[in-house]
């Protein structure tokens, strides 16, 4: 198991189709991706209800459970402390400088939730995680390095 955390503008989503392609042998699982269908069992949107984060976050680790033994790659905002007792793994931040942080969520269109990806992304920068920067790169190349990244723990064996 791998845990890839990156804080909005990182590039998890962006990312998530290329890393499929580039990692065939595994399962790359966007947090977000179930967020709408959720939202819509929920009658309201997840991303806008702190109430529904926990069940939510019951219904990720449902689905990777359900993976079995499949070698599994989630892109997520959890830190390892919010995942305590999941399946133990490797963790990656997946960064970026704030300015390309700010210009990749400026199309969204709300300043709170940029300034508070800003925030984010600071605190999950003192965690001391291992970095794959993804500033100034373009979203193929950024695919190949976090692969190589992931690639390279299980070379080692702590993943």
């Amino acid at each position: 198991m791998h845990y890839v955390l990156g804080a909005p503008g990182s590039g998890k989503s962006s990312l998530a189709p290329l890393l499929r392609t580039l990692l065939p042998g595994r399962v790359v699982l966007d947090w977000d991706a179930l967020m709408e269908p959720a939202g819509t069992l929920a009658g309201w949107p997840v991303r806008e209800h702190p109430d529904t984060w926990g069940p939510y976050s019951d219904l990720v680790r449902a689905v990777v459970g359900q993976l079995g033994s499949s070698p599994v790659v989630l892109l997520t905002v959890c830190t390892p402390d919010e995942l305590r007792g999941w399946p133990p793994g490797r963790w990656l931040l997946l960064d970026c400088d704030d300015t390309t942080r700010r210009t990749r969520l400026a199309p969204r269109g709300d300043l709170a939730e940029a300034t508070g990806a800003v925030a984010d992304a600071a605190s999950y920068r003192a965690l001391g995680l291992p970095v794959v920067d993804t500033t100034s790169l373009p979203l193929p190349d950024a695919a190949r390095r976090l692969a190589a990244a992931l690639a390279g723990s299980d070379a080692r064996g702590d993943g």
